[in-house]
């Protein structure tokens, strides 16, 4: 650094000593005051606060006695990935929170350690189990869309032919055999949010689905005179309505709309098209959900 760098340096204390001034020495200083519990307040809602049990320092060997059971295997199995996914990270937090007053024992040498370290054996055994759970369920849907290569032809042909000649698919039952297709076998989830991406295999569902439920409900929605599903604009907007005779008449009628623009989407097009549809459906949802928030307040 030079010293035309150097001059731009300069402290209060420095200019002080220039000028003589001094700090008497008759001014007593007191000494620092230590924090503590006690003279530090921390809002009731500060996310730290998840570090400590009811918001004790350090719990007593007997608080944390473990009387129960890590859960067993079966028991899991029979859980959804949202409850295992909870149960993980409320096993996650507790022992984060066993782990911090573990540590003060062992700084203080204390014997009282070993509940601490009998219950986070149990938690560490549950997560554990959790993890073998999520592996088979992986396994079974890797080894299940390994099947469906060599039969899934024949499989969506036999679902094709059974919703078509079934009296009553308005159905809760069909609802959710249709929403278990899309996710199962064309990975399309029942709800979207921004991390929703189409490819060839969405937009095969995509047009699987929507061509289903047209050639299902046309002729009841009584709008035969519309003929084949002209793009996949077109079979989209009979994908995103309901299953039923009332959602193919409501997309026709769009469909219509559509029609007199005469514009026909190549099939080049198509996955940058559907994901457009997808991008404007999800920023609707959060502009009605900010509009609604608004309203309420």
């Amino acid at each position: 650094m030079s010293r035309q760098q150097l001059a731009k340096f300069s402290t209060c204390a420095s200019q002080l000593a220039r000028k003589s001034y001094r700090i008497s020495p008759h001014i007593k200083l007191r000494p620092p005051i230590l924090p503590t519990v006690n003279n530090i307040e921390v809002k009731d809602d500060h996310p730290l606060w998840q570090f400590f049990h009811e918001k004790k320092f350090i719990r007593a060997s007997d608080e944390v006695r473990f009387t129960g059971r890590a859960w067993t295997v079966p028991e899991l199995r029979r859980k959804s990935f949202d409850d295992l996914h909870q149960l993980w990270y409320v096993c996650l937090k507790e022992r984060n929170k066993l782990a911090r007053e573990k540590h003060i024992y062992d700084e203080a040498e204390s014997m009282s350690v070993g509940e601490f370290d009998a219950l986070n054996e149990q938690i560490r055994t549950t997560m554990w189990r959790i993890k073998q759970v999520l592996t088979e369920r992986e396994a079974a849907v890797q080894n299940a869309q390994a099947e469906f290569n060599v039969v899934g032809d024949i499989y969506l042909e036999k679902f094709r032919n059974s919703y078509l000649e079934n009296d009553n698919v308005e159905t809760d039952e069909w609802f959710d055999k249709l929403e278990r297709l899309q996710y199962s076998i064309f990975g399309i989830p029942d709800i979207l949010d921004l991390s929703t991406k189409v490819d060839l295999k969405f937009l095969e569902g995509v047009k699987y689905v929507g061509q289903l439920k047209f050639d299902k409900f046309v002729k009841a929605a009584g709008r035969e005179d519309i003929g084949e599903l002209r793009d996949i604009a077109e079979i989209y907007t009979v994908f995103e309505e309901s299953a039923t005779v009332q959602g193919v008449k409501d997309a026709c009628s769009k469909i219509d709309e559509y029609r007199e623009s005469n514009i026909i989407i190549p099939g080049s097009k198509e996955i940058q098209v559907v994901q457009g549809f997808i991008d404007d459906k999800i920023q609707q949802s959060q502009e009605d959900y900010v509009t609604e928030s608004q309203t309420a307040a």
